[in-house]
């Protein structure tokens, strides 16, 4: 088993989007989810970032933003064609849950991508392709069962865990030690499942759409 930590500079309930039954990681973070030493039973952690404290206005530096055990891994075309996952494509007149679904790529009978209008795509509903060429090439769909989602109720990590957090682009992978330490840690304080909002939703708040 091995954990993979990396920042998070934005909370949309996109990526990772928790809702519903599951934690699925299907855009950004394409390196890990192309990984080719990934396997199921690893872990994927998010750690808050300064980009997200300016934004709130609240401190999420070494707060833990989401934990996630990887379960399964699909392809993008098995992720649209599942029906456990319709529920997570987007429907941006709908809810914020709704709005951030991530189940917005597949192929067309040719094998050319289709970006569906969701928030990775233009304003307009175009395909944004820088999106979804960084996308589409991380492969695969992360998905959990067993996660813990904090979001803007992120919990500090205790002083002896710090070095858990990656410090800069990218990701890392934690040492064993740290990584049973964060396991126990979570374990005995927390409740597995969403604990609170993505943090990037005070944006909707404050134009009062939320």
């Amino acid at each position: 088993m091995k954990t993979y930590s990396y920042l998070v500079e934005h909370d949309y309930g996109l990526a990772p989007n928790p809702f519903g039954q599951y934690c699925t990681l299907g855009v950004c973070k394409p390196k890990i989810r192309s990984s080719g030493n990934l396997e199921i039973g690893d872990w994927i952690i998010g750690t808050g970032s300064r980009a997200l404290e300016n934004i709130s206005g609240k401190e999420f530096v070494r707060h833990l933003i989401y934990a996630m055990k990887v379960q399964e891994i699909l392809t993008y075309e098995n992720y649209w064609l599942d029906t456990r996952f319709g529920y997570k494509k987007p429907i941006l007149n709908g809810s914020l849950v709704t709005i951030y679904g991530d189940n917005i790529y597949h192929k067309d009978s040719k094998g050319n991508w289709i970006q569906e209008d969701s928030a990775h795509s233009l304003i307009d509903g175009a395909t944004n392709e820088e999106h979804l060429k960084k996308d589409t090439s991380g492969k695969n769909v992360l998905i959990s069962e067993n996660f813990y989602y904090f979001g803007d109720n992120a919990p500090i990590l205790p002083e002896d865990l710090f070095r858990v957090c990656h410090s800069g682009i990218g990701e890392k992978i934690i040492k064993s030690h740290e990584q049973d330490k964060l396991m126990q840690w979570l374990a005995l304080n927390f409740d597995l499942g969403i604990q609170g909002d993505p943090i990037n939703w005070i944006e909707h708040s404050q134009l009062n759409l939320f």
